[in-house]
């Protein structure tokens, strides 16, 4: 974890491929799943979370709804988003923005992979759920 002090206040958690918990969920949600900021890795943290899904062609995420709304930013490839009822196209570079307490899934439907930065404030726990079950898989090796 790359931390910075000055004079004893914390300023800032850099997250880097390196030191970000993931985990390769089972098919048929099959996806690498990548917590890279989180109150769980950084304990002064309390504001938001970020992380990443990395899908193959022909994957899905979890169909969920939370308290928290949750912004998803394209970082490569294409796919779509559930969102409630409608079906909202994100290809590289654009984001959308999925409201509190609305069902939504991710799908790489569009024969490509789909690379999606994902950004909740407050951090409800989806991100918890990352650094646990890459805790748990590490114990398991």
């Amino acid at each position: 974890i790359s931390q910075t002090f000055l004079g004893g206040i914390h300023m800032y958690y850099k997250a880097t491929l390196e030191n970000s918990p993931f985990v390769e969920t089972p098919l048929p949600e099959k996806r690498i799943l990548r917590a890279l900021i989180s109150p769980e890795l950084d304990p002064t943290n309390h504001d938001i979370a970020q992380g990443m899904t990395q899908m193959t062609p022909g994957c899905n995420s979890d169909l969920r709804a939370h308290a928290e709304g949750e912004l998803f930013f394209c970082l490569d490839g294409k796919g779509t988003v559930l969102i409630a009822d409608e079906v909202i196209e994100l290809n590289r570079y654009e984001a959308v923005y999925v409201p509190p307490n609305t069902m939504h899934q991710l799908r790489s439907d569009r024969g490509e992979h789909f690379d999606v930065l994902w950004t909740l404030t407050p951090p409800f726990g989806g991100d918890k759920l990352v650094c646990d079950l890459a805790k748990k898989a590490a114990e398991n090796k």
